[in-house]
């Protein structure tokens, strides 16, 4: 069949067309790390907006783990917390994504960048599923790192153990030694990851090594995890031990709000 010359043309001009709409604006294969549009280094654009605030001040945290294609009920948080005015900043606590997409991981940030006020996310361990390590990375930055905010110490890392076969790196235990410490300025510290210690996803060779450093580091407050989409839990490994706090889940339309206040710290869930 010979095609006239205007319908080569045609032809030509629609494949430029596809070609050109899937490579830079819309994802186009499961496989896809990046678009045009990916914002990177998300985790210290966030933290870098946070306000001053004087050490020792009241410190209110508002925890939201678990997004995984809840576009709706994410909105939904969104608009709750932008109703308040008591919020200083939002931790995504883990599984941004269900399936290591960029199609989710991009659809979740359109939504949290609508916040008022910063929003810092910890790597989860559907984050971790197909290209999601690489998404978030490019995204978000480093897996384990911390950052300070009115006089506490936040020291965000991956627990996901699982999806490290259980090979003893994860949680990074000589990271977390280094870090869980107390700074000129820092009176406290607060860990975020998403698997909590007592979790089978979670390295049970490293939970009680895990449990005794966090039990044992001096100004230590609380470890605060999701995973579980569940109502909200708060264990001690022993009778001085710290709080572990377990967070429910957007997927079930509910968020923690953290209090720090007078060096002691509460937590109260909250439904939507």
């Amino acid at each position: 069949m010979v095609l006239l010359p205007i319908m080569k043309v045609s032809l030509y001009l629609g494949l430029v067309a596809v070609f050109m709409w899937g490579c830079n604006s819309t994802e186009y294969s499961p496989n896809q790390k990046f678009d045009g549009d990916t914002p990177q280094n998300v985790n210290a654009t966030e933290i870098a907006a946070l306000p001053a605030k004087a050490a020792g001040s009241d410190v209110r945290i508002a925890v939201s783990g678990d997004t995984q294609r809840m576009y709706y009920e994410s909105q939904l948080f969104v608009d709750n917390i932008n109703a308040r005015n008591d919020i200083d900043f939002v931790v995504l606590n883990g599984d941004i994504s269900d399936f290591g997409l960029l199609l989710e991981f991009e659809g979740i940030y359109k939504i949290y960048s609508g916040l008022k006020v910063p929003f810092i996310s910890v790597i989860g361990n559907h984050d971790q599923v197909a290209n999601g390590y690489d998404i978030f990375t490019r995204m978000y930055g480093t897996t384990n790192f911390t950052f300070n905010y009115a006089g506490i110490k936040f020291v965000c890392h991956d627990s996901n153990s699982r999806e490290h076969n259980f090979d003893g790196t994860i949680p990074d235990m000589n990271w977390l030694k280094k870090n869980l410490n107390l700074e000129q300025g820092i009176d406290h510290i607060i860990a975020f990851s998403h698997v909590p210690p007592t979790d089978a996803d979670f390295d049970q060779n490293l939970s009680k090594p895990y449990e005794e450093l966090f039990n044992t580091t001096p100004g230590m407050l609380a470890s605060i995890h999701s995973h579980q989409h569940q109502p909200d839990v708060i264990f001690r490994t022993s009778d001085a031990g710290i709080p572990f706090i377990i967070t429910n889940a957007i997927v079930n339309r509910a968020f923690t709000i953290i209090d720090i206040k007078n060096g002691k710290l509460s937590a109260q869930a909250v439904t939507f």
